[in-house]
């Protein structure tokens, strides 16, 4: 049996526009993730090359310098290649393994000495740490690296959902999702490619947290609203339609409709936040108000993207088999 799905229309009502420097970035794509071997073979250098990630970084950082582009855009190839081998390799249900190469990968972020032991993606993250230090990021780096620490600790988590076969309940899900979407070391970035300096106390500020909580919210629904025909291939439950459809026994049209009402709202709710902030010093306003325009840029540029991406390529309207009877346990 098979269920027509039609990907639903989401709200956005942000613009986009690429970063001038977008075809210097396209011409050097592959130099970074092949010198460190981050593309293990033919089968995942054709998911990155079909995926176009510089497209993703250069409408989410459209007014950033060159140097600062292309750190974050190699930022993003390391996090996506290890997302692809946490969630499809021999990793996707193995925990324990997982953990331990996490803690290297921090260690190493946070400074440790290389050694023979380890990994060219090891190299890789030394490599962007020197280079943010080099942009003057020093003092800051610290809450990259701790952003690093939940995305790598959200990852674990899934593996020990497939090992366990358990189907997250939705507020648990949510929750996971804002770690496993990376979504916050990419917060962190906004600063970082525009120079921006928000104080501490703002950054701690609970109406800012708020608004990037519900950016991270809204860039992962719709990911997951676009990626739900590739999971629904794998088996993999980590998915917030695939969550709705098992948790609340609605059918797939009826969870794509509710995540695609779930993400309208969000964006709705920001708004409403983003009214309500006061005014603080003629300084902190504009950095502020620079790192808001950072959050809608990564909500209308991630959006743009997926006309552009093939990395979750489906026809707008997907045939799909329909997902057989569920071998996972549902949690409450």
């Amino acid at each position: 049996m098979q269920n027509n799905i039609t990907l639903p229309n989401l709200y956005s009502p942000f613009q986009h526009q690429f970063n001038p420097h977008v075809e210097v970035l396209e011409a050097t794509v592959f130099d970074w993730v092949l010198r460190f071997n981050l593309i293990a073979d033919d089968s995942a250098f054709k998911r990155f090359s079909k995926a176009k990630f510089y497209l993703l970084i250069a409408s989410c950082y459209p007014n950033c310098p060159l140097a600062e582009l292309q750190i974050a855009n190699d930022w993003l190839s390391w996090m996506m290649t290890w997302d692809d081998e946490c969630d499809i390799s021999h990793l996707s249900t193995q925990p324990e393994v997982m953990e331990r190469l996490h803690q290297r990968f921090i260690e190493v972020l946070n400074g440790a000495e290389l050694t023979s032991e380890d990994s060219l993606r090891s190299h890789a993250l030394a490599d962007l740490r020197q280079r943010m230090f080099q942009r003057e990021w020093a003092a800051n780096f610290h809450y990259f690296v701790h952003s690093v620490e939940d995305y790598l600790h959200g990852c674990m988590q899934e593996a020990i959902n497939r090992s366990q076969k358990n189907v997250p309940d939705i507020d648990t899900y949510i929750q996971l999702r804002r770690s496993t979407g990376a979504m916050e070391p990419l917060f962190e970035l906004i600063e970082f490619t525009n120079h921006l300096k928000i104080p501490r106390i703002l950054k701690e500020y609970e109406k800012l947290k708020r608004l990037k909580d519900m950016t991270n919210n809204i860039v992962c629904w719709c990911n997951d609203i676009f990626s739900a025909p590739k999971e629904m291939a794998s088996h993999d439950v980590h998915n917030l339609v695939l969550v709705l459809h098992y948790q609340q026994g609605l059918s797939l049209n009826e969870a794509f409709q509710r995540a695609a009402k779930m993400h309208d709202e969000e964006i709705r709710n920001m708004f409403d936040i983003e009214a309500s902030i006061p005014t603080f010093s003629t300084s902190a306003d504009a950095e502020l108000a620079k790192y808001i325009s950072g959050l809608h840029s990564w909500i209308g540029g991630h959006l743009n993207w997926y006309s552009l991406s093939k990395r979750y390529q489906t026809v707008e309207t997907a045939e799909v088999f329909a997902l057989p009877e569920l071998q996972y346990s549902t949690s409450h």
